[in-house]
């Protein structure tokens, strides 16, 4: 059995030796960046916000890339392709909306014929040739709200025959005038063009409330990634940490090995620990490298590629957290206030109330009310042939003049100089259905549907006010955790060096201190989890609140309009 003396000669020399070991597992201090006059190092400080990320040009391929939260966040909505995805169904609900407004818009139309018939006759009386030119055109369509179809038109003719009753020849006609079909009962207020306009209407509300649901959603994977690649990095560096001291550790039991202070075994379970160790930080690696891949899909898009080697650095510390005491009452009050579910959920409460009351309309009998009123010309040059009734009188007599304008353009002078030549008619049409067995039944697929609208807005109502509650509370224990983890790595800290001054001392073994040292591992990779933790409540919180875009300084139109450059 050795001396006391001898064995304090023994530990100090391996201690002596291990210092060195030490030493040289110190990671060496890198060098400083450059930095430029934008860089946190050298910026001054301002209240003014940072710039965002200029997102028109691509990342590098390659190398380290600093990244700030908000510039994370501004790239996604640049280049995230789900968003890109999103634009597209706005954009068609409004063109659909469009298309509905369309039926009311007036169409013109026009025709126009050329008759020429020779038919053998060997009556004087009866014409045997006969030359016609008729056209026409005007405008009809449907007037918005009202439902009232309009038919406003011109037309006009020339006919040349050869016939001796015939007054005229050429005989011009032309006509101006229209026609005004009102329902009173059923499709007034509720025609099936302007309630297309108006669940068109509806339509847009919801695409719009659905886009910038989908957009919290891009927003909140992104931040969430980006703590879980923070997180991650802070974890290869704990793992990274510890392989090293257990290196050191190794070094140091070798060094007591030779020198007869431990046995065998100790440097057996030292070498055990540097091998797991390994093994943590090659898994530690992976889970940094996969996160790395979350974040570039998320925030760069296509620039993820096979060969790509891009690392992006971190540039906001997780460890910046604030105390937030939340009211769940009033977090709730902004959530039934801003959220998109419940204001899309309510748009489509809107559309089937309107679907309903169209269903309702067509219940009643048809009452249209028609008005007509058309004004005529004629002008035309007198048949030399003619025969008249003077003709037939003793003496005969010639054909008196007509008195007919002989251009085709007098004709339109008629329409205004206050004549007789006027149509007019006012009418109305009825028609009631025998049985109406599927309007009735549409009535009731109508109220049916609205009833489900209304269940899916309570339904929506009640899942905000859950999901507020579970976000205030998982705000408020990550709180209390990052406190808890804390307290828990300063222990861990404070064990693990006493740990480490028992075996220079002799007193501990390298397994010991390779337990204390696991422990403050464990400890410090609960107090990056419970941040993590931390971080994804906040915005999830924000995301139940429906102020997440809002928070974040987001305009909705202007992400809309935007597209991602390729």
């Amino acid at each position: 059995m050795r001396s006391a003396f001898e064995r304090g000669r023994a530990i100090a020399l391996a201690f002596a030796m291990s210092s060195a070991a030490f030493a040289q597992a110190e990671p060496p201090t890198p060098a400083a960046p450059e930095t430029t006059a934008a860089s946190p190092e050298t910026a001054p400080a301002t209240d003014a916000e940072p710039a965002p990320a200029d997102s028109s040009a691509g990342p590098p391929s390659s190398g380290q890339l600093p990244l700030a939260l908000h510039d994370a966040i501004a790239s996604a909505l640049q280049r995230n392709t789900d968003v890109e995805l999103f634009r597209y169904d706005p954009a068609i609900a409004d063109y659909q909306l469009r298309a509905a407004w369309g039926v009311h818009e007036p169409v013109f139309a026009a025709d126009g014929t050329y008759l020429s018939a020779n038919v053998p006759s060997a009556s004087r009386f009866s014409a045997s040739g006969d030359r016609r030119i008729y056209g026409s055109t005007g405008v009809q369509g449907v007037l918005p709200l009202l439902g009232w179809q309009y038919d406003f038109g011109y037309d006009g003719q020339k006919d040349s025959s050869n016939s001796a009753f015939t007054a005229l020849r050429p005989e011009y006609r032309a006509s101006l005038g229209g026609t005004l079909s009102m329902p009173l009962l059923r499709g007034f207020l509720f025609g099936e063009p302007w309630v297309r306009v108006r669940t068109a209407g509806k339509g847009t509300d919801i695409a719009d409330e659905q886009f910038r649901g989908r957009l919290m959603d891009v927003v909140r994977n992104t931040e969430d990634a980006y703590w879980a690649l923070a997180a991650a990095s802070r974890a290869r560096e704990v793992a990274q940490k510890s392989l090293e001291t257990s290196r050191a550790l190794l070094k140091q039991t070798q060094a007591q090995y030779q020198v007869g202070v431990v046995s065998k075994v100790e440097v057996t379970e030292a070498e055990a620990g540097v091998a797991q160790r390994e093994f943590q930080l090659i898994g530690a690696e992976n889970f940094f490298r996969s996160s790395q891949d979350a974040l570039v899909d998320l925030v760069y898009g296509p620039a993820l590629t096979p060969t790509s080697t891009l690392e992006i650095v971190i540039a906001d510390s997780p460890e910046n957290y604030q105390k937030l005491e939340v009211d769940p009452s009033i977090a709730a009050e902004k959530a039934l206030a801003n959220r998109p579910e419940l204001r899309a959920a309510e748009s489509q409460l809107e559309a089937e109330r309107i679907r309903l009351q169209f269903a309702k309309n067509q219940r009643l009998p048809q009452l249209d009310l028609v008005a007509s009123y058309t004004t005529h010309g004629l002008s035309g040059v007198e048949n030399p042939t003619r025969i008249c009734a003077e003709q037939f009188q003793v003496p005969p007599q010639p054909c008196p003049p007509l008195g007919i304008p002989k251009e085709y353009g007098k004709t339109h002078d008629q329409f205004f100089d206050g004549n007789d030549n006027r149509t007019w008619y006012t009418g109305a049409r009825v028609s009631i259905p025998i049985g109406n067995t599927s309007a009735r039944s549409n009535v009731r697929i109508g109220e049916i549907e609205l009833h489900r609208a209304e269940t899916l807005v309570d339904r929506q109502r009640q899942s905000i006010v859950a999901e507020v509650r579970n976000a205030v509370r998982n705000l408020q224990s990550a709180i209390q955790g990052i406190e808890a983890a804390e307290r828990r790595r300063i222990a861990a800290a404070e064990q693990h060096r006493a740990e480490q001054i028992r075996l220079e001392h002799g007193e501990s073994t390298p397994f010991d201190v390779l337990q204390r040292e696991e422990d403050l591992v464990e400890a410090e990779s609960q107090k990056i989890a419970a941040l993590r933790v931390y971080h994804g409540s906040v915005v999830a919180l924000d995301r139940a609140q429906g102020t997440l875009l809002e928070d974040r300084g987001i305009a909705v139109e202007s992400v809309k309009r935007r597209r991602a450059p390729r």
